[in-house]
Formats: structure tokens, C-alpha cells, sequence
């Protein structure tokens, strides 16, 4: 039995392609448009991010989709919706990337110095220091990693009150209150009773800067404006600042059509695609486009005339180019290479060759993210998300040779643009343009003109990059949504893990699948809820399967089932490092 196979490969790089500006005939509806001469930052205003969308399609092999490039890879409202053979099966594909707002006290180590009792020796408050807390917080190169404490934590929420900061442990009063002793490198807490920073329940943590940000004003019409305190000046002292906490950055929960975190990137219409040739110009004659579809197209690689242009300054002349990736060979003799397929050293670019018979490529981030936000009558926020400053540069692979026809490769480069930044690989090396030159940018700017943290950005930690899916045996066929095959209720869910060798290497297999629990779903097919079930009903679909190929790599040793033994060495792909099952009537967000 054949199996849908949607593969997704996460890279810590992208390059960045210059393209040259046309006009575009396509205009969505602007809810983005500035109706004020307010201006924030000192940077031009990024475009209206609608203009910039655009859909392609991958129909090489038996699995055909459409995708589109605003962090939805995969979407119930572009047709069609991941088929495989004759069904419907991923009806959605949303990347993922998000951040912790705090780390709690409980990583490090903390000893009493003191518990204030009452007349009746019930605990008020107790003083704790730690040592290796400060260390955390003040390494001995580089800058600081937190930025405030919060306090009474619950729901990713708490207080967070700068002036409780305390000149010396005798001025410590209270609970709730905290001091920095430089002088013994250590941080002192007081917290609430008997609670104890070393366990969780004591509610505090150390808040990330990027989690720390300017408190909203009010929401004007292009973009969101923010207290930047007396010197109107972003991201200074005097901001008044609130904890915004985790932040999680999709694009499938959403309302609204605009209100996704992910959007086109500024002018993508030119840098990433074009607007002169639309879906009906290119796809007229494929099933999944009828009448007159003026929707942009993404570049494919099989039709140059979706490619963006650029000016050769060699022929004087306005010419295609392809904005997406080579294909690699594998070659022994390049500088450092091990002899070894895994060493990313041993493989160089081939220029004018594709990676599959048919490549999508598309660019998004995450700029405009606040826009998903409700906000109250009382010009507060009711949800905090916000923009991380990550550029996603994406390119989705098909292929109609019949090993490979079954199965949909999406390659991912994230690259983070929250400040000026020059791209480094893995290792640590720089990336280089094509004429040797490191590959550098300026920060992203945001909506209202400024850049986070005054274009210093953040270096994240325990940042998390993954997708959402919603993989439905069936869903539909090829006219779309049939409830008759729409049977997701029974669905069921099974994870494989197994590493063995190959010409004595270690090989990884991390996947996840999900299939129908009976093998009936409208029509008879294959039964995931095995080794119980001893036939399947018939061989009309199969199941979906997904694995990461080229994830980041392992930075120490990693013991996933918690059984003593090591199953991912450090400089080893990560693989899928977590799973989680949502049912869709309790997804998050969802109140009863």
C-alpha cells in the first residue's frame, strides 16, 4: 500500500535575491492602508502584504497541490488540497515558528537566606539567592540574555514591575521584590510564603527581551501604535514596556483572510514572483483552474515566464532569473569534505539545475503579525502576538518519476532578520553572494516604519520551528470538499521512530502518520490501526506520513524515550523533536 508522504527539510540560513520593480494590475482588498500621515519610524512604510500573494501548484507526480505563500502552505480554500491519486487527504499545511516569553527560576539553583515570619510564625515571604541564576542572566561575554522578572506567573501572564528592583538586600521588604548583588554575582528573589524559586509552583521567571515590548496605544489604520514614552523614540528606556510572553507565529487559525501571522514579504510580487502572467495564463488548461483566474502565480521552475526580472548590467537588458535554490552534486574533492553524504561540505550548487521536475518557490515573514491581535474598545490587545523579525524563504519540490511520484518535498530556510544581521551556516561560517561576498541585510522594518530593538534584533533562545497539519482520511476528491468521504472522526494517529546503519552510517527515521482507524471512508482502503487489524478493506487510499529530512542538528546528546540510552549524537539531524495531537473542537483558542 502507497503512502502520501508530505517530507518538510528546516536550514538556519537563506539567501537574499535583489529583484526589479513592475506594476502590478492585481489589487486585493487593502486593509493594511494608511489613512493618516502618522509616520513612527524613520524607515518607508513596507507595502501592503495582499499585493504580494500569490499561488503556484505542484502536480508532477500523484500527489498534486496547491500552495500559496503566506505561511499556509496548504489550505482548505485553494484547490486542490493535497491529493493523492484519486482523495483528498492534507487539506492544510501551516508553518510554525515560536518563542518562549520567560525560563522559570526552577532551572537554576537557589538557597534561602532568609523566611519573614508574622507575629504567629505563619510565612510572609521568603529571600532566596542563586549563582548560577546570575551567570544565566549576565554571561561573561556578550549581552545580557534577560531583560526582567516576572512574578505570580500563571497562563503565560504575570506581574511584571520594573521598580521592585532593590538597591541592597536590606531594602528588601517584601515579597515580590528582587537585587542584583554584582559584586557576589548573585541575584536575589523574595517570593510569596513559603514558595520556593527552585520548584515551579513558586510562579517567577526570567523574561526574554523580545518577550518585553512597548504596551499598545491604539490601532490606526496601517499600523498598530505603541507607548514609546516621552522621546518618541522606539525601543528606548523610557518606553512603557509589558510582558507579552510566548509567541507562537501560524497561519491556519485565523478569521479573517488577512489576519494570519504569516504574510508575503515586501514586494515578493517582484523580488520572489511576478504579476504579468496569472494562474489562468499559465494553469488554463490543468483542472484545478477554470474560468478566468487572475490570481499571481509563484516562480516555477518549468515556466521561466513566473520568474521575477532583473537588470544585467552586462547586456543592458531586463532579464528572468530563477530566486530559488540549485540543485547539489556530491563531490569528494571540494575543501573539508569527510567522503561523507551527511557532510554538508561534500556538496556543491549545479547552477541551471532544478532540485525536482517541478519547484515552487515562495518567500514570507512574520512583519505584520500584530495585525492578528483583536483589540478591545479599551485599546488593549486581546491576544499578544508579535512579530519575531523571521523571513522564510520556501521552495516546494515535485516529481513525476515513478519512485519519488508518491511523495512532496517542502525545503525550508528561516533566517532571522530581527536586526542588521550577515548570514552564518551551521558551523558558524559565512554565507557568500555569488561574487564571494558575505551575505548581509538590514533588519526588518516593521509596519510602522521602526525596527526591533532599534535594529539590534534578538538572538533567540528555545526558539521552536514545526507545522501544523490537518491531514483528514478523506477529505475530498478531485471536485473538492465530498462529505460522503469526509470520515475524519475515526482517524488515527501512529508515530515510528528507528535508527539503524547504511554503508556504516547512522541513519534516522522520525514519522508521524495518521490514517483512517477502519480503512472505510466512503470508499474501502488501507486500515492504519495496525498490527490489529490482519487485511484492509481495499487499496482506494492509503495514509498520510510526514518526517523532517534536514532538520537542525543536535547540539548535545539526546535521549528521546527517557530509556538511558542515546538516541541522537550531537551533530545529528534533530528530527521531529515533538508531536502533538490536536482535537479540532478543544484546538487552542477554543473557549467552551
Amino acid at each position: 500500500m502507497k503512502k502520501i508522504l508530505l517530507s518538510v527539510a528546516f536550514i538556519s540560513f537563506l539567501f537574499s535575491i535583489d529583484g526589479k520593480l513592475k506594476n502590478s494590475q492585481y489589487s486585493p482588498i487593502d486593509p493594511f492602508r494608511q489613512n493618516t500621515p502618522a509616520k513612527i519610524g524613520d524607515n518607508p512604510f513596507p507595502t501592503n502584504p495582499m499585493s504580494d500573494r500569490a499561488k503556484g501548484f505542484v502536480d508532477q507526480g500523484r500527489v498534486k497541490s496547491a500552495i500559496t505563500n503566506y505561511g499556509s502552505f496548504i489550505n482548505w480554500d485553494t484547490h486542490p488540497s493535497g491529493i493523492w491519486g484519486d482523495y483528498s487527504y492534507l487539506p492544510a499545511v501551516s508553518f510554525i515558528g515560536a518563542v518562549p516569553g520567560n525560563k522559570n527560576t526552577a532551572s537554576y539553583s537557589w538557597q534561602n537566606l532568609e523566611t519573614i515570619v508574622d507575629g504567629e510564625g505563619a510565612s510572609l515571604y521568603g529571600i532566596w539567592e542563586s549563582g548560577d541564576a546570575y551567570d544565566a542572566w549576565y554571561p561573561v561575554s556578550g549581552d545580557t540574555i534577560f531583560k526582567g522578572i516576572l512574578f505570580q506567573m500563571s497562563e503565560d501572564d504575570g506581574q511584571y514591575n520594573p521598580d521592585n528592583e532593590k538597591a541592597s538586600l536590606e531594602s528588601i521588604t517584601g515579597e515580590y521584590q528582587f537585587y542584583f548583588n554584582h559584586n557576589d554575582r548573585k541575584i536575589i528573589v523574595s517570593s510569596f510564603g513559603n514558595s520556593d524559586p527552585n520548584k515551579t509552583s513558586a510562579r517567577i521567571g526570567f523574561i526574554y527581551p523580545w518577550a518585553l515590548r512597548p504596551a499598545l496605544i491604539s490601532r490606526e489604520a496601517q499600523f498598530d501604535f505603541y507607548d514609546y514614552g516621552e522621546d518618541l523614540e522606539e525601543w528606548t528606556e523610557d518606553d512603557n514596556y509589558a510582558y507579552y510572553g510566548a509567541n507562537a507565529a501560524e497561519s491556519h487559525f485565523i478569521d479573517t483572510e488577512y489576519k494570519t501571522d504569516w504574510h508575503a514579504s515586501t514586494m515578493a510580487r517582484t523580488n520572489s514572483h511576478q504579476t504579468e502572467f496569472n494562474a489562468s495564463d499559465i494553469f488554463e488548461s490543468t483542472p484545478w483552474v477554470s474560468g478566468d483566474d487572475t490570481y499571481p502565480v509563484l516562480a516555477h521552475s518549468a515556466y521561466s515566464n513566473t520568474w521575477p526580472q532583473q537588470y544585467n548590467t552586462s547586456t543592458g537588458e531586463t532579464e528572468s532569473f530563477w530566486p530559488g535554490s540549485w540543485s547539489e552534486d556530491y563531490n569528494i574533492n571540494l575543501p573539508g569534505c569527510s567522503q561523507s553524504r551527511k557532510d554538508p561540505d561534500c556538496w556543491e550548487e549545479v547552477p541551471g539545475r532544478f532540485v525536482s521536475d517541478m519547484d515552487v518557490y515562495m518567500e514570507f515573514d512574520d512583519r505584520w503579525s500584530h495585525r492578528a491581535n483583536n483589540v478591545n474598545t479599551n485599546d488593549e490587545y486581546e491576544q499578544t502576538g508579535y512579530p519575531m523579525g523571521l523571513k522564510v524563504r520556501a521552495t516546494a519540490h515535485s516529481y513525476g518519476v515513478s519512485y519519488a511520484e508518491d511523495i512532496m518535498f517542502v525545503t525550508v530556510k528561516v533566517r532571522n532578520e530581527s536586526g542588521d544581521w550577515c548570514a552564518e551556516d551551521e558551523d558558524g561560517n559565512p554565507v557568500l553572494d555569488i561574487n564571494g561576498n558575505p551575505e548581509c541585510g538590514e533588519a526588518m522594518i516593521m509596519p510602522d516604519g521602526t525596527k526591533l530593538n532599534r535594529g539590534k534584533g534578538f538572538d533567540y533562545k528555545g526558539m521552536s520551528l514545526g507545522f501544523y497539519m490537518d491531514a483528514d482520511v478523506l477529505m475530498g476528491d478531485w471536485a473538492g470538499y465530498n462529505g460522503g468521504l469526509h470520515t475524519n472522526d475515526d482517524d488515527f494517529m501512529k508515530y515510528y521512530w528507528e535508527n539503524f546503519e547504511v554503508n556504516n552510517e547512522r541513519m534516522l527515521i522520525s514519522m508521524a502518520m495518521i490514517g483512517d482507524h477502519d480503512g472505510v471512508s466512503g470508499v474501502a482502503g488501507y486500515t492504519l490501526d495496525e498490527p490489529s487489524a490482519s487485511s484492509h478493506p481495499g487499496n482506494n487510499f492509503g495514509v498520510v506520513a510526514t518526517q523532517l529530512l534536514d532538520s537542525p542538528k543536535a547540539t548535545e546528546p539526546v535521549d528521546l524515550d527517557q530509556d538511558g540510552s542515546i538516541d541522537v549524537f550531537p551533530g545529528e539531524p534533530l528530527k521531529m523533536t515533538d508531536w502533538h495531537w490536536v482535537d479540532w473542537y478543544q484546538r487552542p483558542g477554543i473557549v467552551s
